[in-house]
């Protein structure tokens, strides 16, 4: 070889110039066919000086182009990249251009050394260059399809990595564009759906997870999928779709607290579906699945029955409604320490709904002939009524109390109304009639004092700031039942004065 190079190199420039400095390629060449594996990196770099002399000797040879690309190749594999890829970039460059198969080679070894270097854009170009010079059905090119797909994905960790969002879900996007069978594909496709959240893109990035579920069922990120749906639905107002993901994770979850936290967003998003015009019967079904699976711990339970009873109640339900409150207002009681704030506020707000199947009771009750038994029965009633406020009013809630006397001292009107408006007996004498009348009004007057009594009571609590609708309310009673008195404050500071 080296008296082959001597003649091509050294001498002056004859016929067989170039053909000895070919043939010192070819020694070269069976020199390391027949070297020890340690032997063969040296062999090869001296192959490759050879090589590079040649194409700068003979630059017009038709030689050259081979020479140039089994150069880079050769340079690639020792470990020596940018060398590689400067002799594939003079192999592009040849006039006339060279071969196909040894262009194939250069941008194969541009499109590596820049994937490497983390150039993924000249990657993507050397990939697609090298894919259009290789046959469709040659041996290797669904690997050249999988190498340009991640050079398009890397590009969008890149820009997502620099804060550039958008630019990273149009790279992301592209994978599916270029590469729709890679093994990237659905990666980038979920990740193009997350970056789109951060967009708050709610309508892209719903587009692309259900895509995703449909498209790539078995893959590993799908479980991830119904979080990212859920919210997403959530951002786009659609609370029965955004439900159905919450019940999904529920379902899924391996967590006794994330499945029970699921399955009461769930229930939420039912409910305010019901609210925009959706099925109450699905908010309810929700909310008896939660009670069903998590009976524990008590708050939520207790403001599951009170969320199915404002159902109920929607709906027309008294028996369901009141029968959910009974069960409220047990499970309070027999809390124990598990007692919240909240779970009194639920127990107080079960007793006070308690209460209006014996106002209903007792208010069907006339005082007609037989008056002594009606009598007799309405008292028996307004005693169960008072009772029952009574059991609300003892929880100490602020609102509920108010309520609870409010209704108290217009059970007491009432009953007075009532006694005043009772059937007179027949064949009373005119005289014995307005006798009559007198004891009625004596027997009536202490229920109307009660009253007063009562909603000045509640009207007393304004002075320590409480002014909700029922001391309010008793404000307007106590105008009616007191007009001298009330009837001509027209602020509530001076009521609040005129009851001290």
């Amino acid at each position: 070889m080296t008296e082959y190079e001597k003649t091509a190199y050294q001498y002056p420039p004859h016929a067989k110039s170039a053909d000895a400095g070919y043939a010192a390629l070819l020694g070269h060449a069976q020199l390391e066919k027949k070297a020890p594996a340690a032997e063969r990196p040296a062999l090869q770099r001296a192959a490759v000086a050879s090589a590079l002399q040649f194409a700068k000797a003979f630059d017009g040879d038709p030689r050259v182009g081979p020479v140039l690309s089994n150069a880079a190749e050769k340079l690639y594999a020792l470990g020596d990249a940018e060398p590689a890829a400067g002799v594939a970039q003079q192999v592009l460059d040849l006039k006339p251009p060279a071969a196909a198969e040894q262009r194939r080679v250069a941008w194969t070894v541009l499109a590596h050394t820049a994937f490497e270097q983390g150039a993924f854009d000249r990657a993507e170009r050397g990939y697609g260059e090298v894919i259009a010079l290789t046959p469709e059905k040659a041996p290797g090119r669904g690997e050249l399809v999988e190498r340009q797909a991640a050079s398009i994905y890397k590009q969008g960790e890149q820009a997502r990595a620099a804060g550039q969002s958008r630019e990273a879900v149009d790279h992301f996007a592209r994978v599916a564009t270029v590469a729709p069978q890679s093994t990237v594909r659905a990666t980038a496709q979920y990740d193009a759906a997350a970056a789109l959240i951060g967009l708050k893109d709610w309508d892209g990035a719903a587009r692309a997870l259900e895509d995703f579920r449909q498209r790539f069922p078995t893959h590993p990120l799908q479980p991830e999928v119904g979080g990212k749906l859920a919210v997403v639905y959530v951002e786009q107002g659609r609370w029965a779709q955004a439900a159905g993901e919450y019940e999904r994770l529920a379902a899924a979850a391996k967590s006794p607290a994330t499945a029970r936290a699921a399955q009461w967003q769930a229930a939420e998003l039912h409910e305010k579906a019901a609210e925009k015009g959706g099925s109450r019967a699905a908010a309810a079904k929700a909310y008896e699945t939660y009670l069903k699976q998590h009976p524990e711990p008590l708050e939520p339970a207790m403001e599951a029955r009170y969320r199915l009873a404002r159902i109920a109640k929607a709906e027309g339900n008294a028996t369901r409604e009141l029968a959910l409150m009974q069960e409220n207002l047990q499970a309070d009681q027999r809390g124990g320490t598990a007692r919240t704030d909240r779970t009194r506020y639920l127990g107080a707000t079960a007793a006070l709904a308690l209460a209006e199947p014996s106002l209903d009771a007792y208010r069907k009750v006339a005082l007609v002939e037989p008056l002594a038994k009606q009598l007799k029965l309405k008292k028996t009633r307004m005693e169960e009524v008072l009772k029952a406020y009574g059991v609300a009013a003892n929880y100490g809630v602020a609102d509920v109390t108010t309520a609870a006397t409010f209704h108290t001292a217009a059970l007491y009107q009432d009953f007075g109304k009532a006694l005043m408006g009772s059937q007179r007996p027949k064949k009373l004498s005119k005289a014995e009639l307005e006798q009559y009348n007198v004891l009625l009004e004596e027997q009536a007057f202490p229920f109307e004092e009660k009253s007063v009594e009562l909603h000045e009571v509640n009207a007393r609590r304004a002075a320590a700031g409480l002014y909700d609708p029922w001391v309010q309310r008793s404000f307007a009673a106590l105008r009616e039942l007191q007009p001298v008195r009330y009837g001509k404050v027209e602020r509530s500071e001076g009521v609040i004065d005129a009851i001290r």
